[in-house]
């Protein structure tokens, strides 16, 4: 239990749950607002705490920011806004089963670059473990499995899209929270992105009868803005920080269990026992591609290398 515990860490674990919301929270969402404008309202309310949080705290948030960060934050800003576009125009074109297979597609992705760029070097472990805990995802999230019929095709071209896109933002934020900080990281990343998308959204916005939206759909739109994305946004900024990109990446495969749960106690949907074994593969395949690969020692290394920490 003490060795499960070590590789699955509560922050990014959080934050997939809080994220979880997300997909039940825009079901509720879309059926009163269009996609672009739903997109467009969860950033500025989000830009806006993020934003408020980040005056408040002052400190190491009031420092200037090199001109090296502003080209690793202006592209996180550029991914976070194609993100955010793909995953809900996405959603609105494809079934939200597909989505959640597709986007949990993010760790192999982010394995598949940071070998091929030569950042990192992955076991047979951790390549069985990410493909288990794709399959465990394939399980909670329904027995069909991903739907290729035809209608689906450009949602889910769109949330493979997305998929890659979050990998972008992962690796592209990287650098920018390591020199400024979680909270202004993201707080300037989301403000970016949210004037990147604003001259696109705002024709269609003036066209949305505000006044005749549900509650439901506000109280969607909401909680993807507060707890959806201010929270957990901050969480997985601090766990890149702190783990980097890929094994953050790693815990996307929990979202999709816990947008079951959500959506079977906000929309009454059920869960089976296939479900419950997929969130266990789903945590097996985190627990196995977390371990970090560990190349031979040469013969004349120190014994104290081999049991150095992690970090």
């Amino acid at each position: 239990m003490r060795r499960l515990s070590r590789w699955i860490q509560p922050v990014p674990l959080l934050a997939v749950v809080l994220w979880g919301g997300i997909y039940p929270g825009a079901k509720l969402g879309l059926r009163d607002i269009p996609p672009l404008s739903f997109t467009a309202g969860r950033l500025i309310l989000a830009t806006a705490l993020l934003l408020a949080m980040a005056w408040h705290r002052g400190g190491r948030a009031a420092g200037r920011i090199e001109g090296r960060v502003w080209r690793s934050l202006l592209l996180a800003g550029l991914a976070q806004t194609a993100f955010q576009g793909l995953l809900v125009a996405g959603l609105d074109r494809t079934t939200a089963s597909n989505g959640a297979i597709l986007q949990a597609t993010a760790p192999l992705l982010a394995a598949i670059w940071v070998v091929t760029a030569g950042q990192d070097r992955l076991g047979r472990r951790q390549w069985f473990g990410l493909l288990a805990g794709l399959a465990g995802v394939a399980l909670v999230v329904g027995g069909g499995g991903l739907s290729l019929a035809s209608r689906y095709l450009s949602g889910n071209l769109l949330e493979l899209a997305a998929a890659a896109a979050w990998v972008w933002y992962s690796l592209a934020v990287e650098p920018v929270v390591r020199a400024i900080g979680t909270l202004r990281a993201t707080a300037l990343s989301m403000a970016l992105a949210t004037l990147f998308l604003l001259p696109l959204a705002l024709p269609e916005m003036r066209h949305v009868a505000w006044g005749q939206v549900s509650g439901e759909a506000w109280a969607g739109l909401v909680y993807g803005a507060t707890a959806g994305m201010v929270v957990a946004m901050s969480l997985w900024g601090r766990s890149i920080h702190r783990l980097g990109p890929r094994q953050t990446m790693l815990y996307t495969y929990v979202e999709p269990c816990s947008a079951v749960v959500v959506a079977a106690l906000v929309l009454g949907e059920t869960l089976g026992p296939s479900q419950a074994i997929g969130a266990a593969l789903a945590f097996a395949g985190i627990w196995l591609a977390s371990a970090r690969f560990e190349a031979p020692l040469p013969p004349d290394a120190e014994p104290q290398l081999a049991a150095a920490p992690d970090g």
